[in-house]
């Protein structure tokens, strides 16, 4: 396996895709993945994004202040209409509760975890986020934020299997890191090894 070639193709991050510096603007990942995590193609989710972006509401205030009708049409322009009042729904009430016990600033949801398990589960009790969004947030969030470490998702571990990485389906982030430690390349992150298994897992489902 050419390893370079392979991030060269798969490895940009998807935050990276849609303008949004992880570092800065962790908030906005998190609405996008939201959006990454329901049942709607890669395509939708990324068009919902950009009409959030065009609607204006990207911050926890601005959404919490953003009336559910014009979330709802945000969903209806990026062509998420089957799941938009539900989804529209959850953004208000995620957007809430990350006012009332985090300040707004999702960034200290990390610097209160004490590990990566305490950091998953604070981001798994906002309505709406279940275990693959949370993953989906924290894997490109790696190396940022100091628990940021999720296991594989399901489509990583189809593609790390397929690329003959893994045999077994155990101990698998262990086995991933492994195999980058021994095998990385200059100028590309674990994170960027995460997000071209994702693609290419999702080519493979």
């Amino acid at each position: 396996m050419d390893l370079l070639r392979l991030l060269k193709k798969h490895g940009k991050l998807c935050s990276q895709e849609l303008g949004i510096d992880v570092n800065e603007e962790p908030f906005r990942w998190f609405l996008a993945s939201i959006l990454f995590g329901t049942r709607i193609s890669i395509t939708i989710a990324k068009n919902t994004y950009k009409a959030y972006e065009e609607a204006g509401p990207t911050t926890p205030e601005r959404i919490a202040r953003t009336d559910a009708w014009t979330l709802i049409q945000a969903y209806g322009r990026g062509g998420n209409v089957r799941y938009d009042g539900i989804t529209a729904e959850y953004m208000r009430d995620i957007t809430k509760k990350l006012l009332m016990d985090y300040d707004g600033d999702l960034r200290k949801l990390d610097e209160l975890s004490k590990d990566p398990s305490e950091l998953e589960q604070r981001l798994l009790e906002f309505r709406g986020v279940g275990p693959v969004t949370a993953r989906i947030v924290l894997r490109e969030l790696r190396g940022i934020w100091k628990n940021a470490d999720p296991q594989p998702t399901r489509i990583e571990v189809i593609a790390a299997r397929e690329l003959g990485i893994i045999e077994l389906e155990k101990n698998v982030l262990e086995t991933l890191k492994t195999f980058w430690a021994r095998n990385e390349v200059e100028g590309y992150a674990f994170r960027n090894f995460g997000a071209a298994l994702v693609r290419i897992g999702l080519k493979l489902r």
